[in-house]
């Protein structure tokens, strides 16, 4: 029969006392359970226990482990009387492990609970700091483009910008100076088609604007934090916007959220709406707001896709990382209840065309060219975007637009 006087003798040699006893087997637990992290040694300490910390973590011969603790749990539930059948006891002691594991459960999904509200509330900090610190409106040189009037539209791919990242390797140079510059010329092209066409108004869909750190060879390419990722491409994309709104009728800007912006590198670990993209309209509505002639667009049925119309023709586009040019058609008519006539997306840094069911599906490649790891799995696509021509009969012609110097 258990003898609780003796067994608090033994305690007593650890430096410990039945209730700081009862402490350090529940420290015990949730270490090996994973709800703490402390090491051995910093429970030993924590109880100053009288014993090395291998004497804590091997504790099959000690009263932390073992025959033990096992005849003091049977203590604790009064199964030392000699009345109680073996049987009684066994079913006993699994009833208690089971409450004991659901007690864990419990704790585990509470923890993990306070930690999801505990991230959100740093976004929503995140968000407040970037939106309302040092992001004053643009002041415009005011230029009247009400009579520019057309017979088709404008369909401008801005995707995979991956801003932030440095590239130097045997086909490709990219920094921010880089990122500028192709800026530039991508909206000197996109003046050039205005011109050629006549078109009267410029849709944008914008997406992954940030490289990231989704792999762990980015987190060595990237030369700038999150932050300051954010709010270089932010100006440059407002940049072009001022460009545009002088040259065409209306500028509608939509955004898509890409992978790569996510706060998270693990996608298993990444909340809905921890995605760097989400907060370009909010910041672009603030340094845009003085342009009439420019609309920021939310995305108001699927936050990550984007769904318009251009003189008739149905536009839905998204990023790219859960679509495929072979099953979104089929994917977005069911999930919405309509076909689209034009589908845009990204992620694949590939211009390119494809027709189904007479939809078209349009994919465009990337600001950034080939980095480390798209050489490391064979691909060195160019720099590349498209622009896409529409009237009232849909597509009328799709550019082709190189970026590199």
């Amino acid at each position: 029969m258990f003898n609780i006087e003796k067994f608090k003798e033994e305690l007593s040699k650890y430096g410990l006392t039945l209730e700081t006893y009862d402490k350090i087997i529940t420290d015990i637990d949730d270490k090996i359970n994973g709800e703490n992290d402390y090491d051995w040694s910093e429970i030993k300490e924590k109880y100053n226990a009288n014993c090395s910390y291998d004497t804590i973590r091997k504790s099959s011969s000690t009263p932390f482990g073992g025959k033990m603790r096992s005849e003091y749990e049977k203590y604790k539930l009064g199964l030392d009387d000699d009345t109680t059948s073996g049987s009684d006891i066994d079913v006993k002691i699994q009833e208690m492990r089971r409450e004991k594991i659901k007690l864990s459960d419990a704790r585990v999904e509470y923890n993990r609970l306070i930690r999801q509200e505990a991230r959100k509330e740093s976004y929503t900090d995140m968000v407040k700091r970037i939106i309302c610190e040092n992001v004053e409106p643009i002041n415009m040189n005011y230029v009247d483009t009400s009579d520019i009037v057309g017979s088709n539209d404008l369909l401008i791919h801005v995707t995979d910008i991956h801003a932030g990242i440095e590239i130097h390797n045997w086909c490709n140079d990219f920094d921010q100076d880089i990122l500028r510059k192709r800026f530039e010329k991508y909206t000197s092209e996109i003046l050039k088609i205005q011109k050629i066409h006549g078109s009267e108004n410029a849709h944008l869909v914008i997406g992954e604007v940030l490289s990231g750190l989704i792999h762990n060879n980015l987190r060595l390419q990237n030369n700038m934090d999150l932050m300051e990722q954010f709010k270089l491409v932010s100006e440059l994309i407002s940049g072009m916007l001022s460009c545009l709104a002088n040259h065409f009728n209306q500028v509608h800007v939509y955004v898509t959220p890409g992978n790569h912006s996510r706060i998270s590198p693990k996608k298993e670990d990444a909340l809905d709406g921890e995605n760097m993209d989400l907060l370009l309209p909010f910041y672009l509505k603030a340094r845009m707001q003085n342009f009439e002639n420019i609309s920021i667009h939310d995305n108001t049925i699927e936050p990550e896709i984007a769904m318009f119309s251009i003189r008739g023709t149905k536009v839905f586009a998204a990023h790219g990382h859960k679509d495929s040019p072979s099953n979104v058609v089929q994917n977005f008519t069911l999930l919405f209840g309509m076909r689209p006539d034009i589908i845009l997306l990204g992620h694949r840094h590939t211009n390119g065309m494809t027709t189904v069911a007479d939809c078209k599906v349009l994919e465009s490649g990337c600001m950034s060219g080939a980095d480390q790891f798209a050489v490391s799995i064979r691909k060195a696509n160019k720099p590349e975007q498209t622009v896409s021509v529409v009237n009232e009969n849909g597509l009328v012609c799709l550019y082709d637009i190189q970026l590199d110097n």
